[in-house]
């Protein structure tokens, strides 16, 4: 069973540096588009970094669920039950919020004239920021209580 649990550790981990890394990565490929052509590549680019944070999310879960039911003790640790809520928090931010203000940033990108980036296009990026602030400080405290557990 310690077999089992510290492969679902290392899974767990590495899910961790997929998901989270990309998921705070994301932003800075996005911020970095200067005009139409830079701000279309660096969607595309974020796409294909999206795909490795959905990946990490979905091991972080799963894994993390099944450390919990191997050792059911887990469930009765404030760090662990915080960790689950913080993650469930995080969620509609990143899965559901993010990607709809994307979705409109890239219809406006379709139907910009010439290079400079339109200002509806900056407007809503910049409406994207308090989310994305929110994202990192959940998902800073989640690494946190994993790293430390402090209760």
């Amino acid at each position: 069973m310690d077999i089992l649990f510290n492969l679902l550790l290392f899974i767990h981990i590495l899910g961790a540096i997929c998901g989270l890394g990309a998921t705070f990565a994301s932003p800075y490929i996005l911020n970095s588009a200067r005009n139409v052509r830079s701000a279309f590549n660096a969607h595309m680019v974020n796409a294909k970094v999206e795909k490795l944070a959905k990946i990490g999310s979905i091991a972080i879960l799963a894994t993390g669920l099944i450390m919990g039911f191997i050792h059911p003790y887990l469930f009765t640790t404030g760090w662990y039950i915080s960790s689950i809520v913080l993650y469930i928090l995080t969620q509609p931010i990143v899965a559901y919020l993010l990607p709809r203000y994307e979705r409109a940033l890239l219809e406006i990108l379709e139907s910009a004239n010439g290079e400079d980036l339109p200002s509806e296009y900056i407007q809503i990026a910049n409406k994207t920021k308090p989310l994305t602030r929110t994202t990192y400080f959940l998902l800073f405290l989640l690494v946190f209580l994993m790293v430390f557990k402090p209760f």
